[in-house]
């Protein structure tokens, strides 16, 4: 008989700081491999690595890792960094029916927080960390709004995403070669 999957209750979630994840890359570039073991080939999730892109992020200012742990075993995670002014972000940018695509994309200081990665390992999918940690993740930011980009085949992402208060406002490829993604946005507290 299969032991029950773990509780949210049994989660330890923890907040790190880039040098916290970059002491030791190796799990969380792990876990993305793990996790994304069907879809390495596609540029997306190869072009570049993700421990390189890891590394971009986790030197950015504002950047934020939450992490979630069952028994010491890494669940997964979600991070992020507060885009810069001059940002590439939002390049390319195709904008929803109704959506203001100028002022969607223009970037002050402090006003969006890029949410770059989130990912749950597949034996804890059943642990809800994804609506526990994405608030944790979020809480005290100082941006205006968060900005999420999700691949366009990935509806499973994208309906989490919006039954949790995320806005779809347009469509981008984020870099070339890459699929388009959907642009999500949420106001923060900031």
């Amino acid at each position: 008989m299969a032991a029950p999957a773990p509780t949210a209750t049994q989660l330890d979630l923890r907040n790190l700081t880039g040098a916290d994840v970059m002491t030791d890359p190796t799990p969380w570039v792990s876990a993305y491999e793990e996790v994304y073991a069907h879809a390495l080939h596609l540029p997306d999730h190869n072009d570049p690595p993700f421990g390189e892109r890891l590394a971009f992020s986790a030197a950015r200012p504002g950047f934020r890792m939450t992490a979630g742990y069952q028994d010491g075993e890494l669940v997964g995670f979600v991070y992020g960094y507060t885009l810069p002014t001059t940002t590439g972000w939002w390049d390319g940018f195709t904008p929803a029916p109704g959506v203001d695509a100028e002022d969607m994309t223009r970037e002050r200081p402090g006003r969006t927080l890029a949410v770059c990665e989130g990912l749950v390992r597949a034996p804890f999918r059943n642990t809800r960390l994804a609506v526990h940690a994405m608030p944790m993740f979020l809480s005290g930011r100082p941006e205006e709004r968060a900005a999420s980009l999700v691949a366009e085949s990935n509806t499973h992402a994208l309906n989490i995403s919006l039954r949790n208060g995320w806005r779809h406002v347009g469509d981008l490829a984020p870099h070339d070669g890459w699929r388009r993604h959907h642009c999500l946005i949420m106001p923060l507290g900031g």
